[in-house]
């Protein structure tokens, strides 16, 4: 299981901007709230990649992702 691209992106964002607190208490909160989806790549490996759940929503709504 992999996690993609986006999902780093997000750890670090909340992780820069949440992190530092006493008892890091703002961080747990943001990361307890990151909601992930797996997705089963259908070429290559086939691995299972973890995404935001945001963003598979959007993709599913908008598959032409115009």
């Amino acid at each position: 299981m992999k996690l993609h691209f986006s999902v780093i992106q997000k750890l670090i964002y909340v992780f820069q901007n949440y992190g530092g607190h006493e008892n890091d208490v703002k961080l747990k909160e943001q990361l307890v709230n990151i909601d992930l989806t797996p997705y089963e790549r259908k070429t290559g490996n086939q691995d299972l990649i973890l995404v935001l759940t945001e963003d598979y929503m959007k993709l599913l709504n908008n598959p032409g992702g115009q």
